[in-house]
C-alpha cells in the first residue's frame, strides 16, 4: 500500500494536498490542534517546540515502509527583525527546520524501504528572493532550500529524490485576512493579476510524487505566476 505522510496537513496547502491524495494511499497527517477534513491517520504535534525523536519514531514503529514525506507547516511572522523577540525566532526555527529535520532522520530507513521514496518540501517564494518585515521566515525558508539541495546530493545515490516547492501568493486564509484594498494592490503587483489556487501546489506534488519524476531532485519549483524568474 502506498503510505504519505503529510505534516501540517490542515492549513490551506496542506489540506489541498490531503484531498488531492485522498482515496489513493494510505495517509498519515500532522497538525498542531486543527482536524483534518479528509481520512488519515491523524497526530496533534506541536512542531514550534524542539521535538522528541522517540516520540517520533514511536509514532512510525509499527509501519515499514513510507513513500512520501510531505512537509507544509509554516507560520507567518511579520515584523521587523529588531523587534522580533528570540522566542519567536526559536519557534520559526523549530517548525521550518529541527522538526523537519527530525522527521527525516527518523523517515529515511522507512523511505529507503519504498523504492520510489519522495521528500517534498513546500517552501515559499521568500526564501528565494528574500522579504522586508519577514526576515527571520524568509531565513528559515531559504535555509530549508540549503537542506534540499544538499539532501539530494546526499541521497542521489538512493531511490529517494528531495525536491521543494516555492508559491508565491497562495488564494487561501491569509489573503482573506486582508483588506480588499490590500488584496487590490497585491493583486496589481502580480504578472497574471490573480492569486495563486492551492490546486496548483497539489499538482506540482502530484508530479513530483509520479515515477516519471524519478530524476528530478534538488529542485525547487517555481509556483508565482511571473512574479519572480
Amino acid at each position: 500500500m502506498t503510505r504519505h505522510i503529510i505534516v501540517g496537513s490542515t492549513g490551506d496547502i496542506g489540506s489541498a494536498i490531503h484531498a488531492g491524495l485522498e482515496g489513493n494511499a494510505e495517509i498519515w497527517s500532522f497538525s498542531r490542534s486543527q482536524t483534518p477534513d479528509y481520512d488519515s491517520i491523524h497526530h496533534f504535534l506541536d512542531l514550534s517546540e524542539p521535538l522528541d525523536a522517540s516520540a517520533v519514531e514511536n509514532i512510525f514503529k509499527d509501519i515499514d515502509h513510507v513513500d512520501s514525506l510531505i512537509w507544509c507547516p509554516g507560520e507567518t511572522l511579520f515584523e521587523m527583525l529588531e523587534d522580533t523577540p528570540l522566542e519567536k525566532v526559536d519557534a520559526q526555527y523549530n517548525i521550518s527546520l529541527r522538526s523537519l529535520i527530525t522527521f527525516i532522520k527518523v523517515l529515511l530507513p522507512k523511505l529507503r524501504k519504498s523504492g520510489c521514496g519522495r521528500i517534498i518540501i513546500i517552501t515559499s517564494i521568500w526564501g528565494r528572493h528574500g522579504a522586508s518585515f519577514e526576515s527571520v521566515y524568509a531565513a528559515m525558508k531559504g535555509a530549508q532550500e540549503a537542506l534540499i539541495k544538499s539532501l539530494a546530493k546526499e541521497l542521489a545515490g538512493t531511490t529517494i529524490t528531495v525536491n521543494g516547492i516555492a508559491p508565491g501568493v497562495v488564494e487561501g486564509k491569509m489573503t482573506s485576512e486582508l483588506s480588499q484594498e490590500d488584496q487590490a494592490f497585491l493583486i496589481q503587483e502580480l504578472p497574471q493579476s490573480r492569486f495563486v489556487a492551492r490546486e496548483e501546489v497539489m499538482h506540482a506534488v502530484a508530479y513530483l510524487l509520479s515515477p516519471g519524476a524519478r530524476s528530478v531532485t534538488g529542485e525547487i519549483m517555481n509556483i508565482n505566476g511571473g512574479w519572480y524568474t
